[in-house]
């Protein structure tokens, strides 16, 4: 559905009024779910959607909620068949923020505000050690690879993000309710959270389905992490457990092929007993290297016994993530003979979030600059790249060629956020290479972009 301007000012009433967001932030305690209505059941019938799904009630901003088992007539749109546990709803990212419904963001997402400042919260805070844990459900619409994603982002007694966390199954299509999961140190200074919900699209419109939100501040940080900062890439191991910890092998995987390995500063390289150094991981042991591929970063000591990772002891491992959108590393360990999955932590970044797709250089904007990008690698066959590497060079429809779909795409992610006709403009301020791109772009004009689902059995 397209929200109508009578449907954008209701909502600023509801908003206003308290009908639609948290009466006000609500104070933390510990290892409990925070997040008010987090099964969206409560939602309101007084504002329908064009497919008659109610609003979801105790969120900031607009959204709507979609049925498990056909409550008032409304079907189930997500695949896999009602999520256990899930009560009647589930959230409905595709109309919500009162935008359109094409290439939705963290701009567009419902928002819920936590007070951190008191309580066993504001204690635990300034000590260090306090840790969340998020999680969410997620499933997509028919075989399309919409994906919902929940970020919270910690704010400071100015009101500034110090820090955040992310859940999202990323760009996937999945064919029943799965659980996704993420972890992290809450940063000191900390006085609220601000979790966020919303849709990111593939096809058109954002079905990216989501239920079950949790999250919890724990004093429990059990397990290894690392640290990947948006801004350089770098990745660090680190231990922040409270006391030592054994470690005889990891592994770093992506499936998006977003993994440096030029770049990879292993122990079996630099901090094993070869090589011996004020920064030495392991002074006992030879360490091996066994997967070195842009999807996988993996190494062990062959011998299984390890070495011992001092509590806040930090590993460099060099500038190995490849900046993209999707956000998709695992990290899993091995420690006294038992393989962890270990705590990712995002940091830093243009806006303290992942890069929007098609901000190709990752600057936090999607501007000429990336347009640049673009159009240098135009018609250009990319296969032998991975996903990430491809990405970077202009391929936003993961066909591993850089074409005029993917001139299409960027040309649409344009105009969305700057407005109708601004990338024609922005390409006569742009001195062009080439006379082929100006006639393409050209055609493009003549021809403006219609996206259609036909499959699709409702009005959105």
């Amino acid at each position: 559905m397209k929200v109508t301007d009578i449907r954008r000012k209701l909502a600023a009433v509801l908003a206003a009024s308290g009908m639609m967001a948290p009466a006000a932030a609500h104070a933390a305690d510990l290892n409990t779910n925070l997040i008010v209505n987090p099964g969206f059941e409560a939602v309101d019938f007084g504002t329908l959607n064009g497919a008659g799904a109610p609003a979801v009630q105790n969120w900031a901003n607009f959204g709507f909620t979609y049925s498990h088992d056909g409550s008032s007539g409304i079907p189930d749109y997500a695949n896999g068949g009602p999520l256990a546990g899930g009560g009647s709803w589930y959230f409905y990212p595709g109309s919500n923020g009162g935008g359109g419904p094409r290439h939705h963001s963290k701009a567009t997402a419902i928002t819920q505000s936590i007070d951190l400042s008191t309580g066993a919260t504001a204690t635990l805070i300034p000590t260090g050690t306090a840790t969340f844990n998020l999680s969410a459900f997620f499933s997509t619409y028919l075989t399309q690879e919409d994906y919902g994603v929940v970020q919270v982002d910690f704010l400071n007694s100015s009101n500034a993000v110090i820090g955040s966390g992310m859940v999202s199954p990323g760009q996937q299509n999945l064919q029943t309710w799965t659980q996704f999961t993420s972890s992290g140190a809450i940063p000191l200074g900390t006085t609220s959270a601000l979790v966020s919900a919303w849709g990111a699209n593939t096809s058109g419109n954002s079905d990216g389905y989501m239920d079950n939100l949790d999250f919890q501040v724990s004093d429990q940080l059990p397990e290894l992490s690392i640290t990947v900062n948006r801004s350089t890439g770098a990745i660090t191991l680190e231990n922040q457990t409270g006391s030592a910890r054994n470690l005889s092998g990891y592994a770093i995987t992506s499936d998006f092929g977003a993994l440096k390995t030029a770049n990879w500063l292993s122990i079996t390289d630099n901090y094993d007993s070869g090589n011996p150094g004020p920064n030495q991981v392991d002074p006992a042991h030879a360490w091996s290297e066994t997967s070195v591929v842009p999807a996988t970063l993996a190494e062990s000591d062959p011998s299984a016994a390890g070495a011992s990772l001092a509590n806040d002891r930090v590993v460099n491992l060099g500038n190995i993530w490849i900046q993209n959108p999707n956000e998709d590393l695992v990290f899993e360990y091995t420690s006294a003979g038992d393989t962890r999955t270990g705590i990712i932590n995002y940091i830093a970044g243009p806006n303290n979030a992942a890069p929007a797709h098609g901000d190709l250089n990752a600057d936090g904007a999607i501007s000429a600059a990336d347009w640049a990008i673009l159009r240098t690698n135009l018609q250009t066959n990319l296969a032998g790249k991975s996903p990430a590497e491809a990405y970077r060079l202009g391929d936003l429809t993961g066909d591993l060629e850089n074409n005029h779909a993917d001139f299409v795409e960027f040309k649409t992610l344009y105009e969305s956020l700057n407005g109708a006709g601004s990338f024609q403009a922005m390409l006569a301020a742009v001195p062009e290479p080439s006379s082929l791109v100006v006639c393409a772009a050209a055609g493009l004009f003549a021809a403006p972009l219609v996206r259609s689902r036909t499959s699709r059995p409702k009005t959105c």
